[in-house]
């Protein structure tokens, strides 16, 4: 982890050429009807609390309240469940897959996040427009930087199927958690 770190603070500017690069080759290629499916299935997530009668189950899944942290869920779990099914569809080496799909959703959350807080702070409140194309552009980010991350990374650990798969479990129980029990942080505070 120390080592891509040093690489993408020494790479910057060509890291971030490579992922237009790789965003728009997603668009373009196989790769946007999972673009689109997450896109879909993160925009459904929005209403699935709501429409299943504010059901406990799905309240896990789906945002409870308009918090920016409960909203991060419309691209953390669209984007699992999409890209098992990437994985069932295509077949690629599964550790390795999964290692960089996860690195890439954490660093689209801390994009909505830190673009989220940004314009916000800026402009003094939030906008529902700026908000939903927010979170596509995250969905296309996030994409694009696990197709960067799938050509570059290869590193030990990622070849640890418990590492990986511990990965996945353990930011979906601090959503199931913080769900349950946000923390007084304006990242859980319902707008």
């Amino acid at each position: 982890m120390n080592h891509m770190i040093h690489y993408i603070t020494t790479n910057l500017k060509t890291i971030l050429q490579d992922v237009c690069r790789k965003i728009s080759s997603c668009i373009r290629n196989t790769a946007f009807r999972f673009i689109l499916a997450a896109a879909v299935l993160g925009t459904l997530n929005h209403f699935l609390y709501f429409l299943s009668g504010q059901s406990a189950v799905v309240a896990l899944f789906c945002p409870v309240n308009e918090s920016v942290w409960e909203h991060l869920k419309l691209l953390y779990f669209p984007f699992l469940f999409v890209s098992i099914w990437e994985y069932l569809s295509l077949r690629p080496a599964v550790l390795h897959f999964f290692y960089c799909r996860y690195l890439s959703v954490i660093l689209g959350m801390l994009f909505t996040i830190s673009v989220f807080y940004t314009y916000s702070g800026i402009l003094g409140r939030n906008f529902l427009v700026l908000d939903i194309l927010l979170f596509y552009s995250s969905v296309i980010v996030s994409f694009g930087i696990s197709e960067y991350f799938t050509e570059r990374s290869h590193t030990s650990r990622e070849t640890d199927s418990a590492f990986v798969i511990s990965l996945w479990v353990i930011t979906a129980f601090f959503f199931f958690v913080f769900t349950c029990f946000p923390p007084d942080l304006p990242l859980f505070y319902s707008a």
